[in-house]
């Protein structure tokens, strides 16, 4: 009996020897960037009883799939098309095996993780893309659980961050076109107060393909409390209300905001817009001048009072080119009051693109001045 215990006993020992050997071996095709044996080794290693539970083991496991993910040769990559989430997955449980914070610390594993999870967000972003969406969902759930581990906050200088990972969860979802997983996570980072607006203006959308303007007003509603100008918002629901045949409600509601802050710049162009889509151009022009009187460089109500001015010069101008050719008069009247309404244009969209120079303004600038005959400022924005 004795014999057959220390027979017993015997072969544990070698059984763990061995495994400890692959530990070793590891790290010695590792030194020798034998990436394909290395890799072997480490996986035996990560999942025998004898081995599993070193922090060691999933320390060269993790350096060996981070030297398979970052070598340059095509062929070593080819190795393992899943090396950045091995990687992560490996250096996550060295440090939780890793009670004295030896691992951390001397040999470095928090840096490590951290380069980690850069790779594996640059994955998952790859696998939302690629429609691969149960790759993607995976790389977050790692990245979730590396998130304790972050403890020079590299990973939240990188933007990982717990609140961020559940906002690409819903971003993803919503590129899945999985509905009910999109406003389980929308509803969530409304909960928490997210600063997005892709949040709002996308539940919005996905309300309207429902055709539930209830809920989509719900969201529009929430989304103007954190994003009071956002005009995607404000445009949804003077649409909604406008579908509605209830413009007269949403302007009582507008004004009444107005009287208890008349002072809004926001509230008097949101008035404007609603005036503007109802063809009440002379109410919309004197509330866009209200907004600009309280806010001179306020971008959008310059940027829309410039649309508004240009479409009623070209509406003067079509009225120009149905003139017969004998109504020499009313052509020079039509034509002067279509220039004068381009000139207005002019105003606001030099004030809009002041604060905010994009392509389309200067487009549209630079047409304006070449229809003006005003040759040296067009020059100024070809």
């Amino acid at each position: 009996m004795r014999k057959i215990i220390t027979a017993a006993f015997l072969s544990i020992a070698a059984i763990t020897f061995s495994q400890n050997n692959q530990v070793q071996n590891a790290y010695n095709y590792l030194r020798n960037k034998e990436y394909d044996k290395a890799k072997t080794s480490a996986d035996a290693a990560s999942v025998h009883e004898a081995t599993m539970n070193n922090p060691k083991t999933w320390l060269y496991r993790g350096k060996i799939y981070q030297g398979i993910y970052f070598d340059t040769s095509r062929v070593v990559r080819a190795l393992d098309p899943m090396s950045a989430e091995k990687m992560l997955e490996s250096y996550i449980k060295c440090l939780k095996l890793d009670k004295d914070n030896y691992y951390r610390d001397e040999e470095g594993v928090k840096g490590l993780i951290v380069q980690a999870t850069a790779a594996v967000s640059n994955k998952a972003n790859a696998y939302k893309i690629n429609k691969e969406f149960d790759k993607a969902l995976y790389c977050y759930d790692l990245l979730e659980q590396s998130l304790p581990f972050d403890f020079d906050q590299g990973m939240k200088r990188a933007n990982i961050t717990k609140e961020k990972l559940m906002y690409n969860k819903f971003d993803m979802y919503k590129y899945a076109a999985n509905k009910e997983k999109t406003k389980e996570y929308a509803d969530k980072l409304i909960e928490i107060k997210y600063k997005e607006p892709r949040i709002y203006t996308d539940m919005v959308k996905l309300s309207l393909i429902d055709r539930d303007t209830t809920k989509a007003l719900e969201y529009i509603g929430k989304g103007k409390l954190m994003f009071e100008d956002n005009m995607e918002l404000v445009n949804s629901e003077i649409n909604i209300y406008l579908a509605r045949n209830k413009t007269d409600e949403l302007k009582t509601k507008l004004n009444d905001a107005i009287n208890l802050a008349p002072d809004n710049e926001v509230l008097h162009a949101i008035l404007a817009n609603l005036y503007q889509k109802t063809n009440e151009k002379d109410k919309a022009e004197a509330e866009y001048l209200k907004a600009l009187e309280i806010k001179p460089d306020y971008e959008i109500a310059n940027y829309n009072l410039g649309v508004m001015y240009f479409n009623s010069g070209n509406e003067w101008n079509d009225k120009l080119g149905a003139l017969p050719p004998k109504e020499t008069a009313k052509a020079k009247e039509y034509e002067a009051k279509a220039n004068e309404y381009f000139r207005k244009a002019v105003t606001n969209f030099e004030k809009s693109y002041e604060v905010s120079p994009d392509k389309a303004t200067k487009q549209q600038l630079r047409k304006l001045f070449l229809r003006l005959g005003e040759t040296e400022k067009a020059e100024k924005y070809k």
